[in-house]
């Protein structure tokens, strides 16, 4: 029992996963088909090896979390600018070369998970998510982002790890964003 004890608190104490409360239920894709899409707040279709979102989807309006992970995504719906409760969306590990414009208009986002995407640049548009406190960006090579970026003031944490930038680069961040958790790796020559 107490090795078990240490478990769940190691990963409380690794995984993000595991620090975010909520208050509602995530399902799978094949338990919330059939559920009344009016009391289903949080769903997860990630490792479904989607390359489309399935448009049944677009009757979840109450969703607070969404999980799009590990699937061959290259774009999303523009249904989910309807999705006037989303706190949370994950797309991490697709193939997003583009970040998606509609996760602009989700004004209630509070975190975003986009690491391991190929995608370089933030829009200018991403100044709308004036409630984003969490970004994660791991492991895709950011290197452009907008003036509107550096407004957010609800911003906490930005996570850039996984992509080595230049000293200088890493500088301008920091002083750009002084009051956000940034997780850098350490920097390199290699982009100055």
């Amino acid at each position: 029992m107490k090795r078990l004890y240490g478990i769940i608190l190691l990963l409380q104490l690794f995984n993000p996963a595991f620090t975010q409360e909520r208050d509602y239920t995530v399902y799978l894709w094949s338990e919330v088909v059939q559920a009344d899409p009016d009391t289903v707040y949080g769903v997860n279709l990630s490792k479904l090896k989607l390359d489309v979102i399935p448009s049944e989807l677009e009757q979840f309006k109450n969703l607070k979390y969404l999980d799009l992970s590990k699937n061959k995504l290259k774009s999303l719906p523009d249904f989910l600018a309807d999705f006037h409760s989303l706190e949370t969306i994950d797309v991490s590990k697709n193939q997003l070369d583009i970040f998606p414009l509609v996760i602009t208009r989700i004004p209630t986002l509070k975190s975003i998970i986009a690491n391991r995407n190929t995608f370089d640049r933030l829009p200018e548009s991403i100044g709308y998510l004036k409630m984003l406190e969490n970004i994660d960006l791991w492991d895709t090579p950011v290197v452009n982002f907008p003036e509107s970026f550096f407004g957010l003031t609800n911003l906490k944490k930005v996570d850039l790890s996984g992509v080595r930038y230049s000293p200088t680069f890493q500088e301008k961040l920091k002083i750009r964003l002084p009051n956000v958790q940034l997780v850098l790796d350490a920097p390199c020559d290699c982009m100055e």
